[in-house]
């Protein structure tokens, strides 16, 4: 029944909601409602027992909403079209080898492709390649025999 804990929780509500405030992902709003829990049961219990129930509630709070908040921040995967690349078979317009990246022609658009990382072949202009997977802004290709 400490006069000066009403100010110390109002401090740790105020600045778990500032916190917050800052930041995009839920991190500190639990123990907004801990605190704020705390506050108004200040005059009631000892400041030990204050303490405990700011962990409990903080605690049990954080346990009942997560699911909740990371399903509603959950972030979905955005497909793009050349996802549908994997797979493609191609012409070579520039030779490709382990150290030089080399072009294919996409869609009437040009690409960077380079090799499988355990591929140690030369891969000359004309020849025919099946793109197998894309790394960054460029292509990963293998010779189709």
């Amino acid at each position: 029944m400490e006069a000066y804990m009403v100010w110390v929780w109002l401090a740790a509500f105020v600045l778990a909601i500032i916190i917050e405030a800052c930041t995009q992902e839920f991190v500190s709003i639990w123990f907004a409602v801990g605190s704020l829990v705390s506050l108004i049961i200040n005059t009631l219990v000892p400041i030990w027992a204050e303490v405990i129930i700011f962990a409990i509630v903080s605690f049990v709070a954080l346990i009942l909403t997560r699911p909740l908040v990371k399903k509603m921040t959950e972030r979905s995967a955005r497909y793009t079209n050349v996802d549908e690349f994997v797979g493609k078979r191609v012409k070579v317009n520039k030779a490709i080898s382990k150290f030089i990246a080399g072009e294919v022609k996409i869609n009437g658009i040009e690409y960077t492709a380079i090799l499988m990382e355990n591929s140690d072949e030369e891969i000359l202009e004309e020849s025919i390649v099946e793109i197998v997977a894309l790394k960054g802004n460029k292509v990963v290709v293998k010779k189709i025999d």
